[in-house]
């Protein structure tokens, strides 16, 4: 079967997944197009670096994407080679992130949300490293900046700062110390941004206003298609089979493989939460959600008995992208 195909651990299996990947942008690739949203109109300060670099060649803006894209698939498969959690070294979380990310076509061209997400992993990578660690872990500092720095580009990337909250009361006796960190380091990369403002001659309040904008203002309504429903509602109940799966054998995992797919869990919980009640979030923070999403589903595919089951999944998830990309 197809599974079987991405499941391998040498260099075919890498070209293959970055062939894949190539195939799923390569519509966008060719003919790339400008999807006017919220963060397009009035873009927080580090996404408005990129728009400048890149905003005239639409080409050169989708291959910025699409290389974090496949950037982002490959830190997946190295984050769990370190800490394990699924309990099988594989590169199935390159291959099922990077299918997901042809689900919304829209998205793919320059997002400041597929920057984000990169940084949000590698902050999540950050606080599960403080697991153990003895005195102050400042691994919760680091990941703040992370946070604060994704905000700077997708400003909305600024309710993952709850997880890094989570991280603390999940893996460490809560320290305040931990909390006061946490939340300065959130704050630096807003301080070099006013730094920055202020001595170039900028005005500040176009910088309130921009942060104003982002949070409060209106999205676009993202029209779902009858098309689109129908595989939205039929993958969402695969993601929910994979997460019952995990939640039956939840107590024989090892305890930080749990406090991993708990914390997982939480950046799930809050792109849901941040997609239903703040006005300027859409379809984007989807982006974010598909992250845990990869774990939940690559854990099914690993370790689920009946293998047919497995494969039937991987196939719903493959001809789902290949639908949406050519209709």
């Amino acid at each position: 079967m197809i599974l079987k195909l991405y499941r391998g651990h040498d260099r075919l299996t890498i070209i293959l997944i970055v062939l894949t990947g190539f195939l799923v942008w390569l519509q966008p690739l060719m003919h790339p197009v400008e999807h006017l949203l919220i963060y397009d109109t009035d873009p927080m300060p580090l996404y408005k670096l990129f728009i400048g670099l890149v905003r005239a060649n639409l080409f050169a803006g989708t291959l910025v994407s699409f290389i974090m894209v496949m950037v982002t698939g490959f830190y997946l498969v190295n984050f769990n080679a370190r800490l394990f959690f699924i309990n099988e070294r594989t590169f199935l979380p390159a291959i099922v992130f990077i299918l997901l990310s042809g689900y919304f076509t829209a998205l793919q061209t320059l997002s400041p949300v597929l920057i984000a997400s990169f940084l949000i992993v590698v902050a999540v990578d950050r606080i599960l490293g403080s697991y153990r660690k003895q005195g102050v872990a400042y691994n919760f500092f680091d990941a703040s900046i992370l946070i604060g720095t994704a905000s700077l580009v997708y400003f909305n990337a600024i309710w993952f700062f709850i997880a890094v909250i989570a991280g603390i009361i999940l893996l460490r006796a809560v320290n305040i110390r931990e909390i006061v960190l946490s939340l300065v380091g959130l704050l630096v990369p807003y301080v070099f941004v006013t730094a920055a403002y202020y001595l170039s001659g900028a005005d500040l309040h176009t910088l309130g206003d921009t942060l104003s904008h982002n949070l409060s203002g209106q999205s676009s309504a993202y029209y779902w298609s009858p098309l689109m429903t129908v595989i939205s509602v039929i993958n969402s109940l695969m993601l929910l089979i994979g997460m019952a799966h995990l939640w039956s054998v939840f107590n024989t995992k090892k305890v930080r493989s749990r406090k991993t797919f708990a914390l997982l869990l939480w950046l799930m919980v809050i792109a849901v939460a941040a997609f239903l009640f703040v006005p300027s979030v859409s379809v984007e923070i989807f982006i974010i959600f598909m992250v845990p999403a990869t774990y939940f589903l690559t854990h099914y595919m690993v370790f689920r008995g009946n293998k047919k089951m497995a494969n039937v999944m991987f196939a719903i998830v493959f001809i789902s992208v290949l639908i949406l990309q050519l209709s």
